[in-house]
């Protein structure tokens, strides 16, 4: 067990990729706090689905789009597990407006939950973990941070800026903590529910591996990134595209 004795922090955590993260992160002997700013009764589910099979793990609602609640979230692990050795910055937020339809609102929420929470989520888990002498960070980014496609400005430019985030996380608190991201690209989530059999053909036929990814490939990638055996790693970032992005 790779995350055995560590102690985990997972943002947006009911669901979706950053529910098979932690998950997997509890298969590997870590203690998790799972997060969600809303879907309460779906991160307690996934907090007693991996309490039932002997893991380690605390369920707490918190918008990490709020600064203070961000860092209250680090804390909250702290409290309970004594430590904080992995944060995984995975909450997000879906908005497909188009350029005329993003308001001051929308562009202010999806800053907020993508980078402003995450930052200030580093930042006081790296605080910890440099006393510590010892962390991880690990930030869920996009392909469409590398390349924009069809994505929405708002969130692109999002997660553009989650991806120096990173590169500056990693030059700031090395060597003792590591900081690295991963851009995901088109992942069966919540994200593409809304999407017709038609166009998830047409995304498929573009997709060089012929398929969406699953959240457990993002997972298995995040354990690694967690794990000593990425103890050379840093500001780096995995992109899982099944090749729709190659760098």
């Amino acid at each position: 067990m790779s995350l055995r004795n560590k102690v985990a922090v997972v943002t947006g955590s009911s669901r979706g990729i950053g529910r098979a993260i932690a998950q997997a992160f509890a298969r590997e002997g870590a203690a998790v706090l799972l997060n969600a700013a809303h879907a309460v009764e779906e991160v307690r589910a996934a907090t007693l689905a991996i309490t039932a099979s002997g893991g380690k793990a605390l369920a707490v609602q918190a918008d990490v789009g709020r600064p203070e609640e961000a860092r209250a979230l680090i804390g909250r692990a702290v409290e309970a597990f004594g430590r904080v050795d992995i944060l995984v910055n995975n909450a997000g937020i879906v908005d497909r407006s188009g350029l005329w339809e993003i308001d001051e609102d929308k562009w202010a929420r999806m800053m907020a939950v993508h980078v402003t929470g995450p930052f200030f989520a580093a930042q006081a888990a790296g605080e910890i973990m440099v006393r510590q002498g010892a962390g991880v960070i690990i930030n869920i980014a996009s392909m469409r941070g590398i390349e924009p496609g069809t994505g929405p400005l708002h969130y692109n430019v999002s997660k553009a800026a989650v991806l120096m985030l990173t590169k500056c996380l990693a030059r700031d608190l090395a060597p003792h903590v590591r900081v690295n991201a991963i851009a995901p690209g088109y992942t069966d989530t919540a994200f593409h529910a809304e999407r017709t059999i038609a166009e998830r053909e047409q995304i498929t036929a573009r997709i060089p591996l012929r398929r969406f990814g699953q959240p457990g490939d993002v997972a298995r990638a995040a354990v690694f990134l967690a794990s000593d055996e990425a103890a050379y790693i840093t500001g780096h970032t995995l992109v899982l595209s099944g090749g729709v992005v190659m760098r």
